[in-house]
């Protein structure tokens, strides 16, 4: 037992079980062959000697399957081995090709997307151009080139179309000063008639009229009368004013819509009309028929805003769910996070619709002007300061130099 002991239990019960049949063969064979003579002499010497030498044959058989089995077992080792590094590889290249095949994929969907939402990207394209195009037309505060450039040749088309070019229009803009932007002469008549046009905010009235009135009444210009239109509104002047001075008709419209042609027409034969009017005074009746002409105008703008509101809305909402389809986000707060995520100053706007405690504000601050509804609040190299301005304009102004200098001398805005 002690020659088994360095073998595992599975190879030593293996190695029992051949010697016993080793061992049961051996003696059936030995009991089927040998004579009676034989079986009584079994226990001599000699017979004993050849037992001695199965015996011994048995364990060199045993010995040889012993080593048998350790070979079995290595070249058994070996394949398991071998199917291993086998099967390793080809998880190697499993992994591989499915890389390639989720490249693939993902190349075919981005290239998809790409394909689905190319007219989503020329759409925004197109609504950035409009809406830089309305903001330069709007909110620039300059001379206006852009708002009398588009009012300019609809104006033309209109007298062409409509009037039998009974007006010849000149486009005088900034080229010649105090000569206002377009000049009206009407053939028959021989008559001329001034507009000028003012590119303002709503929150930035027209200050300035004198000029307007100084233009008109020029002997130079020789015109009957004149028109201003406003963006905005136009310092203390009604919605529409008109007003006669030195036998000159002036009318004032604030809040124009730039659509609406044919009421600069409707007004310059208004002006025709007054002052072909010997009697003192203002005739109500054409006053009368003018401001009902306008009213009917003035509704017709508000049903086509209706109508272009709602195809806008409509339009908006498809483009935020084609963006949800495709981008699994909301596109109102992707826009929002940018605007936020790339403002580094928080500007209040608007402050004419908030109700202010002036005293609390300007409390340990140095006060710059007389209080108005259009301020600054901001430190200016450590000191606290607290700023009016007579309109938004001005208060702009004054926005966009701190905004320059923020970097340079740390101005700090707070509102």
């Amino acid at each position: 037992m002690e020659l088994l002991e360095k073998y595992d239990e599975s190879t030593v019960n293996h190695i029992i079980d051949i010697g016993i049949f080793n061992y049961e063969k051996c003696l059936e064979y030995n009991l089927k062959n040998a004579s009676t003579s034989k079986l009584a002499i079994w226990n001599n010497k000699e017979e004993l000697q050849k037992s001695k030498e199965i015996n011994k044959k048995l364990k060199q058989d045993i010995e040889e399957l012993n080593n048998s089995i350790y070979s079995i077992r290595d070249k058994e080792r070996e394949k398991g081995e071998k199917n291993v590094e086998y099967f390793k590889e080809q998880l190697k290249n499993t992994n591989e090709e499915k890389r390639k095949l989720i490249d693939l994929y993902n190349n075919n969907v981005k290239n998809e997307v790409l394909t689905a939402t190319s007219h989503l990207k020329e759409q925004i394209e197109e609504l950035q151009s409009k809406n830089d195009y309305y903001y330069k037309l709007y909110v620039d505060t300059s001379k206006g080139k852009n708002y009398e450039e588009e009012l300019y040749p609809k104006m033309l088309d209109y007298n062409d179309k409509y009037l039998n070019s009974i007006w010849t229009i000149t486009h005088v803009g900034s080229v010649l000063s105090e000569k206002t932007d377009f000049h009206f002469n009407r053939k028959d008549l021989n008559l001329t008639i001034l507009l000028d046009t003012k590119n303002n905010l709503s929150t930035n009235p027209v200050a300035n009229t004198q000029n307007f009135v100084r233009d008109v009444t020029k002997k130079e210009t020789n015109a009957i009368g004149g028109i201003m239109l406003a963006n905005g509104n136009i310092c203390n002047k009604k919605k529409f004013e008109l007003n006669k001075i030195n036998e000159k008709y002036l009318v004032y419209v604030s809040e124009f819509k730039r659509d609406n042609i044919g009421y600069i027409f409707s007004l310059l034969d208004m002006i025709i009309d007054f002052s072909q009017v010997k009697e003192s005074g203002l005739d109500k009746n054409v006053l009368k028929k003018i401001l009902k002409q306008n009213y009917k105008n003035e509704q017709t703008n508000l049903e086509n805003l209706e109508k272009n509101k709602k195809s806008i809305l409509k339009n908006i909402q498809g483009i935020i769910e084609d963006y949800n389809i495709y981008f699994k986000e909301d596109i109102e707060m992707e826009i929002k996070n940018e605007e936020v995520n790339s403002s580094s100053t928080r500007v209040k706007e608007k402050t004419s619709e908030e109700i202010i405690n002036f005293v609390e504000m300007e409390k340990d601050k140095q006060v710059i002007g007389q209080r108005s509804k259009y301020y600054l609040v901001y430190e200016e190299k450590g000191v606290n300061k607290v700023q009016y301005f007579i309109n938004n304009y001005q208060r702009n102004r004054k926005l966009k130099s701190l905004e320059k200098k923020n970097a340079a001398e740390n101005v700090i805005i707070v509102t």
